[in-house]
C-alpha cells in the first residue's frame, strides 16, 4: 500500500508538539513480541521456562535452555510495515561446576515501514521513502543455584526517521527467574532502561535544525508459570507495569505525562502429541481502559517439529494475533533448530 506524505509532515516528528507525542511512546516495535511463541502466547513470558525461551523477554531465561536454539521468524503486517525476528539462546556449564551454570542470548529485531511516497511542499516528487527501526540484544545469565538465575542485558537500538536523520541508543535489561518446584517457576525483569531516541535535524535544516530526545517506557514485568502434569504443555500468567516517561516541549516550556499502565497477560501451549503443540493467549488486558476490548490482542499459534538426528531438531511455527483497530492480523512464520 503506497502512502503519501509531504517531507514537511515527516519532519515535523523529530519537532513534533507536546499533544502529538502524548499519544505513544518510542520502541513500540519492541513491545509488539518475539517470534511466534510469544506473539502466539500473548507474551506472558518472563517466567516460561518449561520449553523453549526467550532471553529478550528475561535476560535471566537462558539459563535454563538446556539445548541451544536459534530462532527465525518473518511477520506480515499491514500498511507496508514489517517485524523480523532472529534469536539464539543457550544454556553452559560452567567448569567446575555439576549443577549450577550461565546462558546466553542473542538477539535481533528489525522492524520498519516502506513504499512512503516522498514529496516535497509543492507536491514534487522525491523518490520512494522507508524508515526502519533495529534492536540488538546481548544477554547474560547465571544460575545462583538449581532454583534461582539472575541477568543482565545489553541493547543497541538503531533508527532512522528520514534519509540522514538516524539515531542509537544503548539500554539495559535485568531479570531473576525462581524455580519454586520443578512445576512452578516466577520471573521478574526490568526492561529497557535509559533507552531514548535523539534526533538531530541539523543535517537538513543546518542552524535551524533542532534536537529531539524521545525516552522510551520502562516496563517492569512479574509473572508465573506452570508445567501441566505429565510434560504436556504449560500456562502464564505475567502484570507488565510500565512507568512512562515525563514528555518536554521545550520550545514551548511544557511537559506532560501520561498514566503509568498495568497489563495483563496470559498464554499456554498443550501438546497434542511429540511433533505438534498449540498454543494461545492474550496481551494488553487492561482494566482501566475505557475502550477495554479495542486494546486486547488475543493470538493462536501451532508448531510442528520433528528430530531428524540425535541431537538436531527441526521445527516450523506460525502465530496468529489480531491487532486493535484494524482488520488485518499479525502473522509471523518462524523457523527454529535446537542442538547440544
Amino acid at each position: 500500500m503506497k502512502k503519501t506524505y509531504k517531507i514537511l509532515i515527516i519532519l515535523i516528528l523529530t519537532t513534533s508538539t507536546l499533544s502529538a507525542q502524548s499519544g505513544s511512546y518510542p520502541g513500540s516495535f519492541a513491545r509488539l513480541g518475539f517470534g511466534a511463541r510469544g506473539l502466539s502466547m500473548g507474551n506472558a513470558m518472563v517466567s516460561n521456562i518449561f520449553t523453549d525461551v526467550s532471553g529478550n523477554y528475561n535476560p535471566a531465561l537462558a539459563c535454563f535452555q538446556e539445548q541451544g536454539i536459534v530462532d527465525v521468524g518473518y511477520t506480515f503486517m499491514s500498511l507496508d510495515r514489517k517485524l523480523n525476528f532472529l534469536g539464539f539462546a543457550k544454556k553452559f556449564m560452567i567448569p567446575g561446576q555439576k549443577s549450577s551454570g550461565a546462558g546466553i542470548t542473542l538477539g535481533w529485531i528489525n522492524s520498519g515501514v516502506g513504499n512512503i511516497d516522498g514529496r516535497d511542499n509543492d507536491s514534487r516528487e522525491l523518490g520512494i521513502l522507508s524508515t526502519f527501526e533495529n534492536q540488538f540484544d546481548l544477554a547474560t545469565s547465571f544460575l545462583l543455584s538449581d532454583q534461582v538465575a539472575i541477568g543482565i542485558g545489553f541493547k543497541l537500538y538503531y533508527a532512522k526517521l528520514y534519509d540522514k536523520v538516524t539515531t542509537n541508543s544503548i539500554a539495559f535489561d535485568l531479570g531473576t527467574i525462581y524455580k519454586a518446584t520443578d512445576e512452578l517457576a516466577f520471573g521478574l525483569s526490568i526492561r529497557d532502561i535509559s533507552a531514548k531516541y535523539k534526533w538531530e535535524t541539523s543535517v537538513i535544516y543546518g542552524s535551524l535544525g533542532t534536537t529531539t530526545i524521545n525516552k522510551f517506557p520502562t516496563l517492569w514485568d512479574f509473572g508465573a508459570s506452570y508445567k501441566l502434569p505429565k510434560n504436556s504443555g504449560s500456562v502464564s500468567l505475567q502484570f507488565e507495569y510500565q512507568v512512562n516517561p515525563i514528555i518536554e516541549d521545550k520550545i514551548n516550556g511544557l511537559s506532560s505525562k501520561r498514566d503509568n499502565t498495568v497489563i495483563v497477560k496470559i498464554g499456554g501451549e498443550y501438546f497434542l502429541n511429540e511433533h505438534l503443540l498449540i498454543r494461545a493467549g492474550i496481551d494488553r488486558i487492561n482494566l482501566k481502559s475505557k475502550d477495554f476490548m479495542g486494546n486486547l490482542k488475543p493470538g493462536l499459534g501451532i508448531k510442528f517439529g520433528k528430530s531428524f538426528t540425535k541431537d538436531i531438531i527441526l521445527a516450523l511455527e506460525y502465530s496468529f494475533q489480531f491487532e486493535p483497530y484494524t482488520k488485518s492480523p499479525i502473522q509471523n512464520i518462524g523457523v527454529n533448530f535446537k542442538f547440544k
